[in-house]
C-alpha cells in the first residue's frame, strides 16, 4: 500500500519542474522510511536525486519498498495545477499500474484527482555519486538564478572559478562578456576553497537547476577543476534535491 500526503504542493511543483526538464521519466522509490527519486538526462550530462524522509509528509503510509518508473512530464503537469491551499496526495494502484494523484483544498475539502502511468521496476537502487570537492559555497537561490539568466544574454557556457576568498561566474560570447565576482558575505553565505579551481558547464544543463529556487532559499554549489558540479537544495522540512552536471569543454 502507498498513500502519502504532502502539505506543500505549491512548493513541490518547483521540484517536479526541474525533474521533468531533465527527463520525461524517472524512477521513484517508495519505502517505509522515505521517498527517493533518481533522474538521468538522455545525454547523461545531468542527474537529479531527490530524498524526502517520511517526517516531511503530513501522512505517510508505505508498507513495503517498491520502485516505480513514473512519467515525469505528466506528473509535472498535474503538480503545476496546485495552489498554496492544496495538499498533494499520492496513492499507487498496483492493478492498473498508475499513480493516483490528488490535489485537496485544505479550506474547502474539494479534491481534484488525476492518474499518471507508472510501472514497477526490479532494479532501482539509487546511487549517489561520491566525490570530494575543492570548492564549496552557499548562496541565495535568487543570486544563483540571476547568474544563469545573466549568462543567457551572453553565451552558451558558464565558467565557475574560485581561489582563496573569491568565487567568479563568467560567460563569454561573440563580442560579449559577463562576470560576477562574489566573496563570503558579499553576497555569498559561505565559501571554502581548498585549492584554486576552474570548470565550465553548459548553460542549458544548469537551467533545470533554476527551477528549485522557488522552493529553497539557499543553494549549495560544490565543484573542482574540470569536474562535475553538485547543486544541493534543501526544502522546508529537510527534503533534499541534488543536481549533478558534467563539465564541458568549450
Amino acid at each position: 500500500m502507498i498513500r502519502i500526503v504532502y502539505d506543500a504542493a505549491s512548493k513541490f511543483k518547483y521540484v517536479t519542474q526541474a525533474l521533468a526538464k531533465i527527463n520525461d521519466e524517472g524512477v521513484f522509490v517508495f519505502s517505509p522510511e522515505a521517498v527517493a527519486a533518481s533522474i538521468l538526462s538522455p545525454d547523461k550530462v545531468t542527474m537529479a536525486i531527490l530524498k524526502m524522509p517520511a517526517l516531511a509528509f503530513a501522512e505517510f503510509d508505505v508498507d513495503e519498498e517498491i520502485g516505480l518508473l513514473v512519467r515525469l512530464d505528466e506528473f509535472n503537469k498535474i503538480v503545476k495545477r496546485a495552489t498554496r491551499n492544496d495538499d498533494l496526495i499520492i496513492e499507487y494502484d498496483p492493478e492498473q499500474q498508475v499513480l493516483r494523484i490528488s490535489l485537496r483544498d485544505r479550506k474547502t475539502g474539494v479534491i481534484r484527482q488525476f492518474e499518471v502511468p507508472s510501472t514497477p521496476v526490479e532494479e532501482y537502487k539509487i546511487k549517489e555519486p561520491q566525490a570530494e570537492f575543492a570548492v564549496e559555497l552557499q548562496m541565495d537561490s535568487d543570486d544563483f538564478k540571476a547568474i544563469i539568466q545573466d549568462a543567457k544574454v551572453v553565451g552558451d557556457y558558464i565558467v565557475f572559478e574560485a581561489e582563496e576568498d573569491v568565487f567568479r561566474a563568467k560567460a563569454q560570447g561573440e563580442e560579449k562578456y559577463y562576470e560576477w565576482e562574489m566573496k563570503e558575505q558579499d553576497p555569498l553565505i559561505m565559501l571554502s576553497v581548498s585549492e584554486p579551481s576552474r570548470s565550465t558547464y553548459t548553460r542549458q544543463s544548469l537551467e533545470a537547476a533554476t527551477k528549485p529556487t522557488g522552493a529553497s532559499d539557499v543553494v549549495k554549489l560544490s565543484f573542482s577543476s574540470d569536474f562535475p558540479l553538485k547543486l544541493e537544495f534543501t526544502l522546508k522540512t529537510g527534503e533534499k534535491l541534488y543536481i549533478y552536471t558534467a563539465p564541458s569543454i568549450e
